[in-house]
C-alpha cells in the first residue's frame, strides 16, 4: 500500500507538467520526422527521402563547415512531400566523435550571441544555422513556398541539427515568413539552444514543437543550466524505454520538467545515438528502406 500511495502521490504532484490533452503523434514522428531527419546523415539522402515519402520531390543538400578549427560540417537538406502536402527541411546530427567534444565544450565558458527574435542563444548553433541558411536554404525555402501554396513545414534534426533546427523554426516564425499554425518542428536529443528568454520567445512562436528524448540522452541536458542560464523550450516527449511500437511516453509542457528526462541524473551517449530502434548514422548505409512502413 505503501508503494502505491508513494506512487501516486508523486505523480499527483507531476501532474502540472504532464500534458493532458496532446497533438503529439508517435506514428508521424516515428515513421516521418525520425526518418527524414536521420537522413540528412546520408550524404546522397534523396535516396532516403525517396524511401521514406510516397510522392517526394527532393530540392538539395547543403554542406557548410560550422568551425574551422574543428573541422566540422553543418549539413542539412530541403525537400517536398507532396503526399503530405509538407515543405521539409532538416538538418544532420553529430557524429559520435563530435557529441563526445561537444559535450566536452558544452562545459566550458562556450560564447553566446544574440538572437533576432529576443534571448542569447549558443554561437557555435547560431553560426551554423546562419551559414547553412545563407548557402542557398533560405532560397530555396522561398521558392518551395511559393511554388506550394497551404502545404505545412516541417523542420527537424538530430543533436546538432535539433539545435539548427530550432533556430530556423523560431526564425521564420519571428519574421512572419510563414504561416505559423502550419510550421511543425519536431526534434531528437537537442541540446539546450540558448537561455530563458529564447526558450519564451519559442513558446510564444511555435505551437507545434517537440523535443522528442529518448530516455537517459545526455546530449539533451547540456549545456547545463547553470551555464550561462541555458534553458529548454517546450514541449518535451520523453521515452523512458526503448522507443519500440507501442511504447509509451511522457509529454512535459514545461520548458524544464522534472516528470520528464530533467529527473535524472544517470545519463549516457548511446541512447543519443538510436532513436526508435535505428542507429542515426545507419541511414548513410541503409537509405533508410523499410523504416516507414507506410511507404509502398
Amino acid at each position: 500500500m505503501k508503494k502505491i500511495y508513494f506512487a501516486s502521490l508523486y505523480l499527483f504532484c507531476l501532474i502540472p507538467y504532464i500534458s493532458a490533452v496532446s497533438s503529439y503523434n508517435d506514428t508521424l514522428t516515428r515513421y516521418w520526422f525520425w526518418p527524414l531527419s536521420a537522413a540528412a546523415n546520408n550524404p546522397t539522402p534523396e535516396k532516403c527521402v525517396s524511401n521514406i515519402l510516397q510522392n517526394s520531390q527532393f530540392q538539395r543538400r547543403y554542406s557548410v563547415p560550422c568551425d574551422m578549427n574543428k573541422g566540422d560540417d553543418c549539413t542539412g537538406f530541403t525537400a517536398i512531400s507532396h503526399s503530405d502536402k509538407a515543405i521539409i527541411i532538416s538538418f544532420r546530427g553529430s557524429t559520435l566523435p563530435e557529441v563526445v567534444q561537444e559535450v566536452a565544450d558544452a562545459l566550458e565558458d562556450a560564447p553566446i550571441s544574440p538572437f533576432v527574435g529576443g534571448g542569447n542563444v549558443l554561437k557555435y548553433f547560431l553560426d551554423g544555422f546562419n551559414d547553412i541558411w545563407t548557402a542557398g536554404m533560405k532560397d530555396d525555402f522561398y521558392t518551395m513556398k511559393n511554388a506550394n501554396p497551404g502545404y505545412e513545414l516541417w523542420i527537424t534534426g538530430h543533436s546538432l541539427g535539433a539545435a539548427m533546427a530550432s533556430l530556423t523554426a523560431t526564425t521564420i516564425a519571428h519574421l512572419k515568413l510563414f504561416q505559423i499554425d502550419k510550421i511543425k518542428l519536431v526534434t531528437f536529443g537537442q541540446p539546450r539552444v540558448g537561455d530563458k528568454d529564447y526558450a519564451a520567445v519559442v513558446d510564444s512562436l511555435l505551437p507545434y514543437s517537440y523535443r522528442v528524448i529518448h530516455n537517459r540522452d545526455m546530449f539533451a541536458h547540456v549545456p547545463p543550466q547553470w551555464l550561462k542560464g541555458y534553458h529548454h523550450h517546450q514541449s518535451e516527449i520523453w521515452y523512458p524505454n526503448d522507443m519500440k511500437v507501442g511504447d509509451s511516453w511522457i509529454e512535459c509542457d514545461v520548458d524544464e520538467g522534472p516528470g520528464c528526462s530533467d529527473g535524472h541524473t544517470d545519463l549516457n551517449i548511446p541512447d543519443h545515438l538510436i532513436y526508435f530502434q535505428h542507429l542515426t548514422e545507419s541511414a548513410a548505409f541503409d537509405d533508410c528502406k523499410g523504416w516507414n512502413p507506410y511507404k509502398h
